[in-house]
């Protein structure tokens, strides 16, 4: 298996913690990798709270490693405002210099 189809997996394991609580919104799995050690996973929370990537940033203890590491989410992250910030900005704040997505997002406000 190939490194990314590892994180991947289980980016899609995690979010399956969101069953039946994120609609509208999908449910979507991250995980935070330095030197192939996962440092941070979370996924979506029920709806109108944090999405996965925040979830997962907020979950890494040291931050500092933030800044050498790759993000895994099974959903491109979202780039607009709604009940809660854009998690690319959030991203781009931490200067993750790597992220690896498990699909698009066809929503138009992410584009």
């Amino acid at each position: 298996m190939k490194i990314h189809e590892k994180y991947i997996k289980r980016c899609i394991e995690i979010a399956k913690n969101g069953l039946g609580t994120t609609a509208p919104n999908p449910m979507v799995g991250c995980v935070i990798v330095h030197n192939d050690i996962i440092i941070g996973e979370s996924y979506t929370s029920p709806y109108g709270g944090s999405h996965a990537e925040v979830n997962a940033i907020n979950s890494v203890k040291n931050k500092s490693l933030i800044k050498e590491a790759t993000l895994y989410v099974t959903l491109e992250p979202c780039s607009h405002f709604g009940k809660t910030p854009p998690c690319s900005n959030l991203i781009i704040e931490h200067q993750i210099p790597n992220v690896i997505i498990g699909c698009q997002d066809d929503n138009e406000k992410v584009a």
